[in-house]
């Protein structure tokens, strides 16, 4: 298998990274599934990268904005320390 290397916005890497961790997969492994839809489809010349790329942004709906990881590392902080729990 042939290794490339591409500039992407660091926001929209981290949206990938998200995805591909709540689906149990590689960052490379979405990103090669996404480049074969979008080809699949222009070969049938129906799909467009909105339409590929759709599944993600419903991830992100899911997944974005759901827990506050300050307020997690809060928490096992003040628990380790013997402080009371507090929630």
């Amino acid at each position: 298998m042939a290794k490339i290397m591409i500039s992407l916005p660091e926001e929209f890497l981290k949206k990938v990274d998200r995805a591909a961790k709540a689906q149990g997969r590689s960052r490379s492994g979405l990103i090669r599934e996404a480049l074969q839809t979008v080809l699949a489809g222009r070969e049938r010349g129906r799909r467009s990268w909105k339409e590929a790329l759709a599944p993600l942004k419903e991830l992100e709906q899911q997944w974005v904005g759901q827990w506050n990881s300050t307020d997690i590392v809060r928490y096992y902080r003040e628990t380790r320390y013997g402080r009371e729990d507090r929630r």
